[in-house]
């Protein structure tokens, strides 16, 4: 359900034709839920400017849409028109790499490859968080030589991995599916991949260690392949091996969406940068100061478990933030994209650096004395943060359930870094 002003309903009727080619359209409205914050306009020479609706601005910039977007002195900034691309905030909405690959060629004919105003004028119905992107009123151009493109299902995910948005179909017969048109999947379904067996499987017991030892973690199960329906040929896998669903916390019962935003999305850095556009320390002394110390120190908590884990892969897009109620006060989302990397590559590093350091064996308790130094947190709570989450995990992981869906390679990889690890970060205790 897409709850509209009955004013917008005929503009939105327009809006929502799936007929519509992304190439004819030259700007397009940035909607938080139903309410309008600004636009996107697309200039001759394929520049794309951003610019905030006016009524927006005089509200101080709430609910909050980004706090990259966030003036110096307070109020709202708008982005310089790029050339060829959008704002970064908007960049981190769209799928990447093979994902995007596959969405580009779900769509072709109608959106050009490496476009990113035509890819997000395709996909802005179901996009992560609150955002909805719609064309603007009036802004529909009909090109000679443009032919009607056929009805496309419109999902849209950021990420590189094979996954989709689903709908889990209740009643008789149960199974899911892929939204279509203006509907939006409550399900992120992860396939498995070629590459790294057993991946749905490694996901799913990271998720379910990091709940058994305290953490916010979203619902999550693993089903079979054979339970998809209408799965266009351009995501399939050729993958044996289950998928991992995952309750989307970004959408709620009735279709209301929760606003969030990725790391990269408040740094103003683009996805290709996400595994150096930032520390670790940044991430937390943004949390400090846009949500609560507590909140950063959670972040600690989710970064050893990393470092315990042999999680290689929590860049900048893997750490969000989660805009609950009016949408005016940020918080720490639950965790997600959970998975141990070393046991597909054995010399995996940190995603991002901590404190001048990426391989997981230099993080002693000196590395995170000098992390809380640089995050302009108290060392003692940082270095208690660690050492209790050790103790936790020993405490979960050897007698953890989820183990026994793990390939006995992957698993005894990760054993086997847990417990070159756990010496390791217990120099926080000393």
């Amino acid at each position: 359900m897409i709850f509209l002003l009955s004013s917008q309903a005929p503009m939105v009727m327009a809006m929502s034709d799936a007929r519509l080619d992304p190439r004819s359209i030259t700007s397009l409205d940035v909607l938080l839920n139903d309410l309008k914050v600004g636009m996107i306009v697309r200039t001759p020479g394929d520049f794309n400017a951003f610019s905030f609706e006016e009524s927006y601005r005089q509200t101080g910039g709430f609910p909050v849409l980004s706090l990259s977007f966030r003036a110096a002195h307070g109020g709202l900034r708008d982005p310089k028109p790029i050339a060829k691309a959008l704002p970064p905030f908007f960049a981190n909405l769209l799928p990447e790499d093979k994902l995007r690959e596959a969405m580009e060629k779900h769509h072709s004919g109608t959106v050009r490859a490496g476009n990113d105003f035509d890819l997000l004028a395709a996909l802005g119905s179901d996009l992560p968080g609150a955002v909805r992107i719609v064309p603007s009123e009036g802004s529909v151009v009909r090109s000679e030589g443009l032919t009607p493109p056929i009805p496309k299902a419109r999902f849209s995910l950021a990420g590189v991995q094979m996954k989709l948005s689903v709908i889990k179909n209740t009643g008789k017969g149960g199974g899911l599916t892929i939204p279509l048109g203006d509907e939006q999947g409550s399900y992120i379904a992860k396939f498995p991949s070629t590459s790294f067996p057993g991946v749905s499987e490694n996901e799913f017991a990271n998720l379910a260690l990091a709940e058994a030892i305290g953490m916010d973690v979203p619902e999550r199960e693993l089903v079979e392949q054979s339970q998809f329906e209408g799965i266009p040929a351009e995501f399939e896998t050729l993958s044996d091996g289950k998928v991992l669903l995952v309750k989307r916390f970004d959408r709620l019962a009735g279709g209301k969406r929760v606003h969030i935003e990725d790391f990269a999305q408040v740094f103003g850095v683009y996805p290709s940068r996400k595994y150096e556009g930032a520390a670790y320390h940044d991430i937390a002394a943004a949390l400090g100061v846009a949500v609560s110390s507590a909140a950063a120190l959670e972040f600690v908590r989710r970064l050893a478990l990393a470092v315990l884990t042999g999680n290689g892969d929590m860049h900048l897009k893997n750490w969000s933030l989660i805009y609950h109620g009016k949408g005016d006060k940020p918080a720490l989302a639950p965790v997600y994209d959970l998975l141990s990397t070393v046991p597909y590559i054995p010399s995996d590093a940190m995603a991002l650096s901590l404190a001048g350091e990426r391989p997981f064996k230099a993080m002693n308790a000196q590395r995170w004395k000098v992390f809380a130094h640089r995050a302009r947190l108290p060392e003692a709570a940082v270095l208690k943060a660690v050492t209790e989450t050790v103790e936790r995990v020993n405490h979960s992981w050897w007698s953890l359930p989820e183990r026994a869906v793990l390939p006995n390679r992957v698993l005894e990889r990760v054993d086997a870094h847990v417990k070159l690890m756990s010496p390791i970060l217990g120099t926080c205790m000393d």
